[in-house]
């Protein structure tokens, strides 16, 4: 389980985001911006998780 205070605030604010959306949404053109910063300031653990989604991403357009 992720220690919440270990992670940066532009990770947590992207997560929140992303996650109240549908899948669709969050593969959407419109919000590559706030994947992108998610992935950016991801944990070591959760990047090969968010490496996967963006693969999806990259296979849609």
């Amino acid at each position: 389980m992720l220690n919440q205070e270990s992670l940066h605030p532009k990770f947590v604010e992207a997560m929140r985001k992303l996650t109240a959306m549908s899948e669709e949404d969050r593969l959407s053109d419109e919000n590559k911006e706030l994947f992108e910063q998610a992935m950016n300031y991801a944990p070591l653990d959760i990047q090969p998780q968010l490496i996967a989604i963006r693969k999806k991403y990259d296979d849609l357009h």
